[in-house]
């Protein structure tokens, strides 16, 4: 949208120039951040800007802004300027619709056209991409810069002999050709040494005459400019363009004006409202819009010819088709523009140029799903007449004609994709050939094999490029799963390769996904062996445990351990214990301590030093949570040691979360911190949300008895957003640790104040959080430590610890008077001698006796000193806690 254009408010309700340009950013979608920085003002001073201007549109949020403000351009002529200037639109069609999104691709595109440097370019992209779309666009946006006439538009789409491309040019600029002269002398004599553009659409099929025609056209033009738009690049020296499909939705729980600002989105319901008038995203449709879009890949065509059926189909429906989406999207009235020819025979016309070799690769490369290498192609793709060592230049081939696309580098490996629609095209054609369940069965064992390796990598020093890998080869695995659930033979392959993934599923967090392909092969393990549905129990027990399904995992762990047992193998029955005894830990930490304790015999004497360490860590919880804070730093620590050895960077970190909690609990923060610290970098390093969450709640405790209660909330929001992502909840002791926290931030800031700082850390990113756990490391700087005061653990009488008790959960001395039968002169001498034995005075004393109650175990979370009996044994806190 245009300045001009977002000037174009009601009468009296005119833009200032300062927020026409915020208006401007706005109607593309940037939040307040992106704005500030664009136009260098204080983000305070943009969301000033930004009231005025919703109270000048008369509208209430960001949304319904950018919404006002694309509707004043649509009611505006795209080309036409407001100032009754000449219109610089030259010969190009003027679309009937808007022009959404690519403000990125247009400012790249003017650079280039101001540059002088290569006057050839080629826009490349897949057919429906929108390579025609952003041409007409930058051909509105450059006119004004161009000489008299504007650009020129050279329509090439019917023009399929080389010896007609220099006519259909010439009679695009409405050139007279004198019988004894060419056409392209007739170009060259009207355009001259002016500044001008020349377009040329749908060039793939006349490629090598357009690149000829153009270099000799720019030889003799010094002042032309010319575009081409194509499939594959020009065989010219141009910089190629190349176009890829619409931005999409990352996520369908995003909120609701993120998913409707983003292109891919604005895209179908604009074009939707043609249709159905007023058609918009609201909370009903978001997550089908979302689908779509993802579903179609951002492909500007596929999404404008799914929002024409909206007539017919809602949202909901078209998502569930979309399937069947390349029946669906054709024919239709107004569709049958000849820009706008079905998708399907868009794709026919495609694959019908394409040699048998390279359309046999095509509908090979379809059992792919997110993408592959060119080691995953020759694995999968070669057999028959695709040789092995003819697969790489065979996909170079279907690269250059944009049918495959080249994804950026990751680690020095590059990667390839289908669009969507591509490849369901490309899935039918695979179908129809009859080889469909071989290669599938070939793209099966490529990943099997990637999940073997995994297990094994994920626990040492290359897990963050593993975890990388994995997540690039995430559709990969999905599909392979999927399709060894249908094919009873292939149920035990793939039953391993969901065990194999446990540990992936456990690090990124996506406890719902892991479950949910390991019960799918559990209710068919009837008929697999022992050891693979005991192996099939342990993981699902492993996930569920981090899910919070305590009793679904103690009953998995319980199979399996029985199982093991049966066969003899007591390093598996080990795991079982450990297992058994994290599930045990909250109700009965005695217990747990004793299967921890059984499980670590057993990996002593197996001489497994990972599950070893695992069972001290254990060990170290339930020794925790029994109060026996020794125990457990001696656990950590023998477990820490493996950890490293072992070089597994998941591990450590983990064990760095629970060393910190010991240095805490015994006041040594500038030491907790430094383990918290490293935990923070190590799960962050190897990609480990699960860590990440972990240490961000540790931290929110750090900070609480740092007296921060408003950054222990926010910690605590961010951790909790997290885990509400994930589907999960933390472990036991973190549980129990958090809601000590919770208590303890809750008192210092009232009810109220804690909602607002935990609401305001559910939104903050994982860069913001550690922006706050940056500004919690400073109070723990050793000059800054030495200075701070430190409250040693004074034995308290029973009688005081009642009162400190009731003190730290927000109650006045006239409650806490009532509630122990005393007098409020007795319950103020009470509260002056606590004060002096934990070392606290001022004003902030109330608030640093409740934070040290909470150390302390005097909070409110114990119950029993509310009892008001003065037969209450002393609850003194332990010497150095």
């Amino acid at each position: 949208m245009s300045q001009e254009q977002a000037q174009h408010t009601e009468p009296g309700e005119q833009l200032t120039p300062r927020e026409n340009e915020v208006a401007v950013l706005l109607a593309e979608g940037l939040g307040s951040s992106e704005i500030a920085a664009r136009l260098s003002l204080a983000p305070s001073s943009v969301k000033w800007y930004r009231r005025r201007i919703f109270h000048k549109l008369g509208v209430h949020t960001r949304y319904d802004a950018a919404l006002r403000l694309r509707q004043m351009a649509l009611q505006a002529s795209p080309i036409a300027s407001t100032d009754g200037s000449p219109d610089h639109s030259g010969n190009a069609p003027r679309p009937l619709t808007s022009f959404v999104g690519r403000r990125r691709e247009m400012d790249e595109l003017l650079t280039w056209l101001d540059s002088g440097r290569s006057r050839l370019l080629t826009i490349t992209g897949t057919a429906g991409s929108g390579k025609s779309r952003l041409a007409l666009a930058f051909a509105a946006q450059a006119g004004p810069l161009l000489d008299h006439g504007g650009p020129y538009w050279v329509d090439l789409a019917a023009t399929s002999d080389a010896r007609l491309v220099s006519p259909t040019i010439a009679s695009a600029l409405a050139l007279f050709i004198k019988p004894v002269q060419s056409a392209v002398s007739a170009i060259v004599d009207h355009l001259g040494s002016m500044r001008a553009l020349l377009v040329l659409d749908n060039c793939e099929q006349i490629a090598t005459e357009c690149a000829k025609i153009s270099l000799e056209l720019l030889g003799l033009c010094p002042g032309l400019r010319i575009v081409a738009t194509s499939r594959i690049p020009l065989p010219a020296k141009a910089r190629n363009f190349q176009l890829d499909p619409l931005p999409v939705p990352a996520a369908e729980d995003l909120a609701l004006d993120e998913i409707a600002a983003c292109e891919s989105v604005r895209l179908f319901t604009e074009r939707a409202a043609l249709v159905i008038p007023g058609f918009t995203a609201t909370r009903e449709n978001a997550a089908a819009l979302v689908r779509v879009c993802r579903r179609l890949d951002g492909l500007p065509l596929a999404i404008e010819l799914a929002a024409s059926r909206v007539k017919v189909l809602t949202t909901w429906q078209l998502d569930e088709r979309l399937e069947r989406a390349l029946g669906l999207l054709t024919g239709g009235g107004a569709a049958a523009e000849r820009r706008h020819a079905t998708l399907r025979a868009a794709l026919d016309w495609s694959h019908g140029l394409l040699t048998v070799a390279e359309q046999t690769l095509l509908r090979r490369l379809s059992v792919f799903a997110g993408g592959w290498s060119v080691e995953d192609a020759e694995s999968v793709c070669a057999g028959g007449d695709l040789q092995r060592d003819d697969v790489l230049g065979t996909l170079a081939d279907l690269v250059d004609q944009s049918l495959v696309v080249v994804e950026r580098p990751v680690d020095g490996a590059r990667r390839f994709r289908l669009l969507e629609v591509i490849r369901q095209y490309s899935d039918d054609k695979l179908r129809s050939s009859g080889e469909r369940s071989v290669v599938r069965a070939y793209h099966a064992d490529r990943f099997a094999a990637l999940a073997r390796e995994a297990q094994t990598e994920l626990t040492g020093p290359r897990q963050p490029e593993w975890t990388v890998r994995l997540e690039q080869d995430r559709g990969n695995l999905r599909a392979a799963l999927d399709w060894c659930l249908s094919v009873p033979e292939r149920l035990e392959s793939g039953a391993q390769m969901a065990c194999s993934l446990a540990q992936m599923w456990q690090l990124r967090g996506e406890f719902a996904e892991g479950l949910m392909w390991l019960r799918k092969y559990l209710a068919a393990g009837h008929v697999m062996p022992g050891r693979a549905r005991a192996e099939l129990s342990d993981a699902t027990g492993f996930l569920a445990l981090h899910a919070g399904l305590a009793d679904e995992a103690r009953q998995h762990w319980e199979r399996a351990a029985e199982i093991f047992g049966a066969m003899g193998d007591s390093a598996a029955v080990g795991r079982q214990l450990h297992y058994l005894a994290h599930v045990t830990m909250e109700t009965d930490p005695q217990r747990a301590a004793l299967l921890a304790a059984q499980g670590l015999t057993l990996e002593r004497q197996a001489e497994d030093r990972w599950w070893t360490s695992a069972c001290l860590f254990a060990l170290g919880d339930a020794s925790f949570l029994l109060g026996d804070v020794e125990k457990a730093a001696e656990c950590y620590a023998e477990s820490q040691v493996l950890a490293r050895q072992l070089g597994h960077l998941f591990a450590i970190a983990r064990r760095c979360v629970r060393l910190g909690q010991v240095a805490r609990v015994r006041g040594d923060l500038v030491l907790a911190g430094r383990h918290l610290t490293e935990a923070v970098k190590l799960a962050r390093d190897g990609n480990d949300d699960w860590g990440i969450t972990m240490a961000l709640a540790a931290w929110a405790s750090l900070a609480a008895s740092l007296g921060m209660p408003q950054t222990s909330a926010k910690l605590l929001g961010s951790s909790q957003t997290r885990l509400d992502r994930f589907g999960a909840v933390l472990w036991a002791l973190d549980r129990i640790q958090s809601a000590i926290t919770e208590a303890t931030a809750k008192a210092l800031l009232g009810e109220e104040g804690f909602l607002e700082s935990v609401e305001a850390g559910r939104s903050m990113t994982q860069q913001a959080a550690e922006t706050l756990i940056s500004e919690l490391q400073q109070p723990l700087q050793p000059a800054a430590a030495g200075k701070a005061k430190v409250f040693t653990a004074t034995p308290l009488t029973p009688r005081e610890a009642q009162v400190l008790h009731l003190l730290a959960g927000g109650e006045s001395n006239r409650d806490i008077a009532l509630d122990l039968g005393l007098s409020v002169r007795t319950v103020e001498r009470h509260t002056a001698n606590l004060y002096a034995k934990i070392g606290v005075e001022g004003s902030a004393a109330r608030a640093a006796a409740a934070n040290y109650a909470f150390r302390h175990g005097l909070g409110p979370e114990q119950d029993a000193l509310a009892t008001g009996h003065e037969s209450l044994p002393p609850k003194s806190p332990p010497p150095n806690h």
